[in-house]
């Protein structure tokens, strides 16, 4: 990144803070000339009042930029916000799932009956997305019974910036990539996001109240991996809470883009982008930090140990918060089941 696109950079993260100062939870802006121009964009929620909205951009303005410092163009996703800046256009895109960066989380609450647990989440996705495309907010939440005892609540949006056609799109792509088996998840791509829960996590707009601030990862000051490395933050509390999460991609410069891209097209059917080669096992993140070796451990922080694994064709740098149960030393992702 060069000093005229870095200041270029800073100078439009520091606009849409100020947009979302009394906004209503949209905003683009442009800064630069050239090929040091950098576009940027923030979607919040809309069911989270402005200062919440504020706050979770001015939170994601600064991480984006301090976990990708050299980057040409970045995602970060918080559960009340995303912040999204690159050298290329992207307003009012929507681009294919095959170089659509993607993430998918889940909650490792596993359901009895996933098979009927999922044709309820995926119809209540589709009245919400009905309702999404045909409203300026490209928002709705919808809610229904799993069961006599239980309720799944559903939220889907998409950035302000899309058609009603392309947001249609969007969502029923990224509702695709939802985790299935489990009781909560979400899915989320740069211009839209699903999420469900068995819980009411989201605000009645008509009666909306402020929710607590956006929580905000303690970060590993001078513990920053490379784009080749994927980062893990490994947590391991007594028992299994919500955890709120922040993601990133950071993007590299356009000649490297290109070129991975390209690598993507040789190697069909093992795209990291796709959400199953996004999520890990506690296996699978054993084996790779060979049984969490002191080497491979960047650093601790409040919410535990972080550990690298590097994988020399990955070319995104993605954090996310990993909750795990402990039981003798072993962790394990499951939780219980409904």
């Amino acid at each position: 990144m060069n000093p005229t696109f870095q200041s270029n950079l800073h100078h439009v993260l520091s606009t849409l803070v100020s947009d979302a100062n009394g906004s209503d939870g949209f905003s683009n802006a442009t800064e630069g000339q050239g090929s040091d121009r950098v576009y940027s964009l923030f979607q919040c929620r809309s069911d989270l009042p402005t200062s919440t909205c504020q706050d979770c951009v001015g939170f994601a303005s600064t991480d984006i930029t301090r976990h990708c410092p050299t980057q040409n163009g970045a995602i970060i996703w918080y559960d009340e916000c995303l912040v999204h800046f690159s050298d290329r256009v992207f307003f009012s895109k929507f681009y294919s799932l095959s170089i659509n960066p993607s993430f998918e989380t889940k909650n490792g609450v596993n359901v009895t009956d996933p098979t009927r647990f999922q044709v309820v989440v995926l119809d209540l996705m589709n009245e919400a997305t009905k309702m999404a495309v045909n409203n300026n907010k490209r928002f709705a939440t919808r809610q229904g019974n799993y069961n006599a005892s239980h309720t799944i609540y559903t939220l889907v949006q998409c950035t302000r910036d899309l058609s009603s056609d392309d947001c249609g799109g969007c969502l029923r792509l990224n509702t695709q990539n939802l985790p299935t088996g489990v009781t909560g998840g979400k899915s989320l791509f740069p211009s839209c996001y699903s999420m469900f829960e068995v819980y009411p996590f989201y605000n009645d707009i008509s009666t909306a109240s402020p929710p607590p601030e956006p929580t905000r990862p303690t970060s590993n000051e001078g513990k920053r991996g490379i784009s080749s490395s994927i980062i893990i933050a490994i947590v391991a509390p007594i028992t299994v809470s919500a955890v709120l999460f922040v993601a990133v991609y950071c993007f590299l410069t356009r000649r490297a883009r290109e070129k991975y891209s390209s690598v993507l097209d040789k190697k069909a059917g093992n795209d990291i982008l796709t959400a199953e080669a996004l999520q890990f096992d506690f296996g699978t993140i054993q084996a790779a930090t060979n049984r969490f070796m002191t080497d491979n451990k960047l650093g601790a922080g409040g919410f535990g140990e972080v550990y690298k694994l590097v994988e020399e064709e990955i070319l995104i740098l993605l954090v996310m918060l990993v909750t795990l149960v402990l039981v003798d030393g072993i962790g394990d992702f499951a939780a219980g089941s409904l």
